[in-house]
């Protein structure tokens, strides 16, 4: 028996799906069961991850794909094809009765043609949920629920949850969706992601070499964001809130973001604002090897989630700031599961989208307070080091996974 891994993205991508399984790969006892892992020749991130892995007793099988990198829309969708192509051939290949397939959720909806193999092969499935497609397209706007495909999606995706063996939610308000479409309480269970508590410590400023190198002073008080800003995430509120701080004089602030995302094409506007523009900053992706340097930089981290996606997604940034031991800001269902965490570690504060005052005060109040920005930092990190820690979360996955291969 198998244990067979299906995700886009895999090691040195760095994208979030690629990284969670990538670190479950490298420290999961593996010497047990053979693993494959069927992913896509591809990356989606700028660079790749430097570190070197030990994926002991994995296979890695490469389905084909476009140009490395975000394409077009048309790009994309062509590579979302032909990796569900490349999934079912596979599958039909190397499928077998007993085997245990993990299912992530890149590209969306790939629980479909996986749980059609193993259905047809005798192999059991286990879907883990990053994030739930169709509802967070539409959303976004890319469809409406009243369409034939829409409604035509939706049914094959609850099909394939229902006949997956378990489903493992990252969250709680992840569990309450998925249970809302009918899959039964002991199909589901709720691992969160998790965080690199070692290689993520925090570092003090006047060690970080990229302030340097990123023209940042150590004077300046760096707000930074730090991954993807795709179309899941409000950018508004924080970029307006820094408009009317550095109006007010609040000129040692600089907004820092580091990574990529459509979101990220708004900010050009603001260098049309010469008084503006100096105070924000953009930079690429770095390699993992560097994460730790790069999530350092920032004095005050921030994230973002469009409130009516909550439960549908959570930011895996939040558990990268955590563990630099940093204050954090929301901007989002200030009930959902990332503000609650944040209350419960007491590392910052959480704001409705377009608070934009309510975001200015809390900033203005940490820039002046430098004492409570050490003290939220030390909390997050002893958060980060109680509850989140990786090695729990990989037995709880080892667990998991040796009960289905049992």
């Amino acid at each position: 028996m198998k244990l067979l891994f299906v995700n886009r993205f895999f090691h040195p991508d760095q994208s979030a799906t690629s990284v969670m399984l990538s670190d479950l790969l490298s420290e999961l006892n593996t010497t047990r069961r053979e693993c494959v892992v069927i992913t896509g020749s591809g990356v989606h991130t700028e660079g790749g991850d430097l570190e070197q892995r030990n994926f002991e007793n994995v296979s890695i099988i490469r389905v084909p794909s476009l140009k490395n990198g975000n394409p077009s829309m048309a790009g994309r969708l062509l590579n979302f094809l032909l990796f569900y192509l490349g999934i079912i051939v596979v599958g039909l290949w190397r499928f077998e009765r007993g085997d245990c397939v993990v299912c992530l959720t890149d590209p969306p909806l790939i629980s479909v043609p996986v749980s059609i193999v193993a259905r047809l092969k005798g192999a059991k499935v286990v879907n883990w949920l990053q994030d739930i497609y169709p509802e967070t397209a539409t959303i976004l706007g890319f469809g409406s629920d009243d369409k034939l495909a829409i409604r035509l999606m939706r049914k094959l995706r609850d099909r394939s949850l229902k006949d997956a063996s378990v489903n493992v939610c990252i969250g709680a308000a992840m569990k309450q969706r998925v249970r809302s479409l009918g899959v039964s309480e002991h199909q589901i269970r709720v691992i969160p992601n998790w965080t690199d508590e070692d290689g993520l410590a925090p570092m003090p400023i006047s060690a970080n070499p990229l302030r340097k190198e990123w023209d940042l002073s150590e004077e300046s008080l760096i707000v930074g964001y730090s991954g993807n800003l795709g179309r899941a995430h409000d950018v508004d509120t924080m970029v307006d809130a820094g408009r009317r701080l550095i109006a007010t004089g609040h000129t040692n602030l600089e907004f820092l973001f580091v990574g990529g995302g459509a979101k990220l094409a708004l900010l050009p506007s603001v260098a049309e604002e010469p008084e503006i523009a100096p105070h924000f900053k953009i930079r690429g992706y770095r390699p993992r090897s560097e994460l730790r340097l790069s999530l350092a930089v920032a004095d005050i981290h921030w994230l973002s989630l469009e409130p009516e996606l909550e439960g549908l997604i959570v930011p895996s940034k939040f558990y990268g700031a955590i563990a630099a031991g940093r204050p954090m800001i929301f901007i989002g269902e200030t009930k959902g599961e990332v503000a609650g965490l944040i209350r419960e570690a007491d590392c910052g504060e959480s704001f409705c989208k377009g608070d934009v005052q309510g975001v200015a005060d809390y900033l203005a109040r940490l820039a002046s307070d430098c004492e409570l920005r050490d003290a939220l930092g030390r909390n997050a990190r002893a958060f980060c080091e109680q509850e989140l820690r990786r090695s729990g979360r990989i037995s709880a996955w080892d667990e998991l996974l040796t009960e289905m291969v049992a």
